[in-house]
């Protein structure tokens, strides 16, 4: 495991600085368009969570079918979700998507993006992280587990503490991630267990400084 700073995706050099921003318009588009409208959010921390069909999103939600479908072929030609399979049902075909995390931007796009921009899909992710939560409790699988993890705390680094900080929560990130490939490797290949749902959130941001009374 490298000691280094985590450094995401981002790339270098000048082609490659050349070739981020001529993609900026478009991947601020494309976010800008994933995020406009709040059933697009709605229906992706369903497929972020699991497999999911336009229909079953519209019978478990009451949306009509007609608007669920739109948004859904939506967020395919944006790459935020992909099409898993085709089941055939009623002389027809039901088609089943997941989140892709191809819809996700890297770390050189995200300076890229406008304010706008990220607000939006900062609150988007504030707004599934909330409902994971809540589901997890109303389940009672937040506190299934005595080993499971709920921490948060306010303090105070100065700028040679906060590039540490930051530079543990991505490797934090990666040693997560990579967490994940192992656990789904190992049940492919007939180990024992099964995969089963978690969430794994990490956050670390500058307050605003109280003000005096």
């Amino acid at each position: 495991m490298s000691n280094k700073p985590w450094k995401g995706n981002k790339r270098t050099g000048t082609a490659n600085k050349q070739a981020r921003d001529l993609n900026a318009d478009l991947i601020d588009e494309r976010l800008t368009k994933a995020i406009a409208h709040p059933l697009r959010l709605q229906i992706l921390a369903v497929a972020n969570e699991r497999e999911i069909s336009p229909s079953e999103y519209s019978s478990e939600t009451g949306a009509p079918l007609s608007n669920v479908s739109y948004h859904f072929r939506k967020l395919r030609e944006l790459d935020f979700i992909e099409l898993t399979k085709e089941v055939p049902k009623r002389g027809s075909h039901e088609h089943r998507y997941i989140g892709s995390r191809r819809g996700l931007v890297t770390d050189a796009d995200w300076a890229k993006l406008g304010s706008t921009t990220q607000a939006g899909v900062r609150i988007a992710g504030f707004q599934d992280l909330i409902t994971r939560c809540t589901q997890a409790v109303q389940a009672e699988t937040f506190d299934s587990r005595e080993d499971a993890v709920f921490y948060w705390v306010g303090g105070g680094m100065d700028e040679v503490g906060w590039e540490q900080f930051t530079a543990a929560l991505r490797e934090l990130i990666e040693i997560v991630s990579q967490i994940e490939v192992d656990s789904v490797k190992r049940v492919a290949e007939g180990g024992p267990g099964q995969i089963f749902p978690t969430t794994f959130a990490v956050s670390g941001f500058e307050s605003p400084k109280q003000k005096p009374k």
